[in-house]
């Protein structure tokens, strides 16, 4: 009997624990790193089968690429692109995120907005910084009471898109919306990358010229 034959016979945590303690002498090497690649193998088809689990009972994309630390677009890409769900799913809604992102601001919900962003904003972009900023446009104008015309665009500026738009970037996009406080209005503009990731935050006065972005 084969070793490849052995292998399919056993559990995961028995190949795993195979895999673990290596070859026990010399001339076992060529099993072992048979069984490594059927464990790699089936991992990855019980992973597979695990995240259409998960998808059945109603787990978003954006969770399931969450936790494997990967993002929405890319955990669609691997998992769902062949197993006939339709790409609306898998799309980022920057606008609506847009204004997500502000509305958690204003509930002092640092972390919501972190979890968006690229590491080098969050480095950038801390609860102190943020959060201070905020508070005092807050000490300003008083609580966001809504935010309006929200719009995007590409980084270059070369393609305006609809303000109802839904739809991924490949190269990112700068989202804009005017930001309805109970005494005064400021511009909010947040930057993504091709991910959907937040790469920067611009609050500003309506006024405000050479932001940088």
């Amino acid at each position: 009997m084969s070793s490849s034959t052995s292998s399919n016979k056993s559990t995961l945590s028995e190949l795993a624990s195979r895999v673990e303690a290596g070859p026990e002498r010399s001339g076992d090497e060529l099993p072992i790193i048979g069984q490594a690649d059927e464990l790699t193998r089936r991992s990855q088809n019980r992973l597979a089968e695990l995240v259409s689990i998960a998808r059945s009972r109603g787990v978003s994309w954006q969770a399931i690429g969450t936790e494997l630390d990967i993002s929405r677009q890319a955990a669609f890409k691997r998992f769902g692109s062949g197993a006939g769900e339709t790409t609306t799913e898998e799309s980022t809604d920057l606008l609506a995120r847009t204004v997500e992102v502000f509305t958690q601001l204003d509930a002092d919900d640092y972390e919501a907005v972190r979890a968006h962003m690229t590491y080098a904003c969050g480095r950038a972009l801390t609860r102190r910084r943020l959060m201070s900023v905020w508070h005092q446009i807050r000490d300003d104008s008083g609580r966001l009471e809504e935010c309006v015309d929200v719009t995007a665009r590409t980084p270059d500026g070369s393609t305006t898109l609809s303000r109802f738009a839904n739809r991924h970037l490949s190269t990112g996009a700068i989202v804009q919306t005017t930001l309805r406080h109970e005494t005064g209005e400021w511009i909010g503009r947040v930057a993504y990358n091709g991910s959907g990731k937040i790469t920067g935050i611009v609050i500003a006065p309506p006024d405000a010229r050479n932001l940088p972005f």
